[in-house]
């Protein structure tokens, strides 16, 4: 056992219990839970910051950080908000997910029970509001959050949101505690588990949940097969799409055919015009970018044809719903090429890792493609909501490493 590992074991367990009504609440309570117990957990032994093999993976994701956040003093957006969650919270993340993962023994088994508990008790719940058609998120709402009108369809919006929200943790960590119960002989829980994960991801009119775990069980399956090589071309496809994805997708949307634009609903139609305005600001500014969190104040006003008529929508609604044209609009190139690096080198370290188990590439695979669909097909790449669930999904992968030989 190593020095604090009672710390650590609390507040593994503390973070898993609380995930489940955090996410039945959207989730967003999550990230400053996982900030908060990292902190309680901080290791102050020597063993824990004992450098045994450069992290250069650490190091260039590290430095595109420190890019990020000094790119704030250029942006055109006044609110530092964002420049403190992001700048403390990240770091928090990281430490909380290496120091509980680390546990050992009986701790290990305690937090490994706590995220059982979670992972079931929300795919039981979601089970539930798919089934009623949100009934409790709905009650709740219109009981304690002032809504007025259940059938509208802007509380319908509200509704799947918060539910959509809810399901990521249950989808980020349901194949690694899947994998986790078939080592432990429970093969029928993990199925389980993974059948509540996928109800969930292709519920409440969330079509990013549902392509994302899609993709994702198409890496896991492939890389049971070839895991260390499956892991670095992964991190090496993704470390590729934020240098090239930006600049070739405004021209790939221009090309289009029209026809097959009209038949696209209009969200998507929606998504295209977004991406494309965005191309444009990124053509204007394109090594340095706008500045951290820009992409709120350079909003506009386009027109989006859908049911017969135009409709009047934002040309950037907060943020450009794509993580790697998100990337380059506000740390430009400068910061595109320390990401990508950053990818290089931690899939690298993780392919190469000692004790990687078959079952951890799997999960490794899975949250890596999973986290990524969401944040390029939809969610802002600063969201801290979705990173502190990061933490608990990574922090789930470190269980499954080779046991030490005795």
């Amino acid at each position: 056992m190593q020095h604090g590992d009672t710390r650590a074991g609390w507040a593994g367990l503390l973070a898993f219990a609380f995930a489940f009504p955090f996410g039945v609440a959207g989730s967003l309570l999550i990230a400053p839970w996982i900030s908060l117990l990292a902190i309680a957990a901080f290791p102050v032994h020597r063993q824990f910051w004992t450098i045994k093999q450069t992290p250069w993976g650490l190091i260039s994701v590290g430095a595109f950080l420190a890019w990020t956040l000094l790119s704030f003093t250029w942006s055109p957006h006044d609110d530092a908000g964002q420049l403190w969650r992001t700048g403390l919270g990240v770091p928090l993340y990281i430490l909380f997910a290496m120091r509980v993962g680390q546990l050992d023994g009986v701790w290990r088994r305690r937090v490994e029970a706590a995220l059982f508990f979670c992972v079931l008790a929300l795919g039981l719940f979601l089970l539930s509001e798919t089934l009623s058609g949100g009934a409790a998120t709905r009650g709740f709402k219109l009981a304690e959050e002032g809504f007025s009108d259940a059938e509208g369809s802007g509380f319908d919006i509200h509704l799947n949101r918060n539910l959509g929200h809810a399901a990521v943790p249950l989808i980020l960590l349901s194949l690694p505690v899947a994998l986790i119960a078939r080592r432990e002989g429970g093969t029928v829980v993990g199925v389980v588990i993974f059948a509540l994960a996928a109800v969930a991801a292709f519920s409440f009119k969330t079509e990013v949940n549902a392509a994302a775990f899609v993709l994702g069980l198409i890496a896991a399956v492939m890389t049971a097969f070839w895991p260390r090589s499956m892991l670095a071309c992964l991190f090496g496809i993704l470390a590729g799409a934020v240098l090239v994805l930006p600049l070739v997708m405004p021209t790939l949307i221009d090309v289009m055919p029209v026809s097959v634009r009209e038949a696209l609903p209009a969200s998507f139609e929606w998504r295209l015009q977004i991406w494309s305005y965005t191309g444009d600001l990124i053509r204007e500014q394109p090594w340095f970018g706008y500045g951290m969190d820009a992409s709120r104040p350079l909003n506009g006003q386009a027109e989006v044809f859908a049911h017969g008529r135009f409709h009047d929508v934002e040309s950037l609604p907060l943020h450009p719903h794509n993580a790697t044209l998100q990337i380059w609009l506000e740390t430009g190139a400068v910061g595109a090429t320390l990401l990508a690096g950053g990818l290089v080198a931690l899939g690298g370290r993780v392919a190469a890792a000692p004790r990687l188990s078959r079952l951890q590439a799997i999960a490794v695979a899975w949250i890596t493609v999973v986290y990524g669909s969401l944040i390029v097909f939809s969610y802002g790449v600063w969201q801290e909501w979705h990173q502190g669930t990061l933490a608990l999904a990574a922090t789930s992968v470190f269980f499954l490493a080779a046991r030490k030989r005795p």
